[in-house]
């Protein structure tokens, strides 16, 4: 018969091993959060896991209390959280790899069009500027290096808003649309048939929407497997880029965001 301290042992062994078990598992659904391109369900997780949705659900909700993923408000969907963001900005710049790659690209922008030129990618609640090159002229945008901008009046975030199913746009304009100009769209069919002309011209526009004096235009740039990853942009102030000439650079902007995605191959 065993004694008291062998039981004891074997349960603190039983014990480790779940525990050890919990961690694996919990590191299993962090990695597939982190290979998706958009926000992945739980249900969807504790499939390719091959988890029960119960445990799923309890790891999940480990990670978001510690602030590794974060739930999308739009798709209900589970993402990297910030915490993540800081551990790896420990090591260096997690968007480090994708910025040199864009970098020659985005000066040749900038030398040609003689304005201001963004590298941005999307996030659960907008578009995150990762980096920004300005023009020489003392007139130019403001500085949006490491700011969320938000998604229904910027030429990114439209962009973003366009590649959505039409069910997560539903949720998404569920939301008030909050005003930032005279000219921010805030009626939801208007935003909804913006949205279907950026996706037969595959650019996005912001004619004074974010900020009456600025203008700016956007195209996506995917990965191999099409996933959406980040966003060029060029933008300047209304007097010197009204309009008309924003809306000409479509074909330039879509060239710049090819050559990048050819950089990241």
């Amino acid at each position: 018969m065993e004694n008291n301290n062998q039981i004891t042992s074997k349960q603190a062994i039983n014990k480790d091993s779940s525990s050890v078990q919990a961690v694996d598992r919990a590191l299993i659904l962090l990695k597939l959060i982190g290979e998706s391109a958009t926000p992945i369900s739980v249900g969807d997780l504790a499939k390719q896991a091959e988890l029960n949705r119960t445990t799923a659900w309890r790891l999940i909700g480990s990670l978001e209390n510690q602030g590794f993923v974060e739930k999308d408000p739009v798709s209900k969907g589970y993402q990297l959280g910030y915490a993540i963001h800081i551990l790896s900005s420990q090591t260096g710049d997690p968007y480090g790899s994708l910025k040199r790659r864009a970098y020659r690209t985005l000066e040749e922008l900038k030398g040609e069009i003689g304005e201001t030129v963004l590298l941005s990618v999307p996030k659960y609640d907008g578009t995150l500027t990762i980096d920004q090159i300005d023009t020489d002229h003392s007139v130019r945008l403001r500085d949006y290096s490491n700011t969320i901008s938000p998604l229904h009046c910027t030429s990114n975030g439209k962009i973003w808003l366009s590649l959505l199913s039409e069910k997560e746009l539903d949720i998404f304009l569920e939301q008030p649309l909050k005003s930032y100009s005279k000219y921010t769209i805030t009626d939801p069919e208007e935003l909804r048939k913006e949205l279907l002309n950026i996706r037969v011209q595959k650019v996005g526009t912001s004619i004074g929407e974010l900020d009456e004096s600025e203008n700016a235009i956007s195209a996506p740039i995917f990965d191999k497997k099409k996933n959406l990853i980040a966003f060029v942009t060029v933008g300047g102030p209304s007097f010197r880029l009204p309009e008309e000439a924003t809306l000409a650079l479509r074909n330039r902007m879509l060239e710049a965001a090819k050559k990048i995605e050819e950089q990241l191959d």
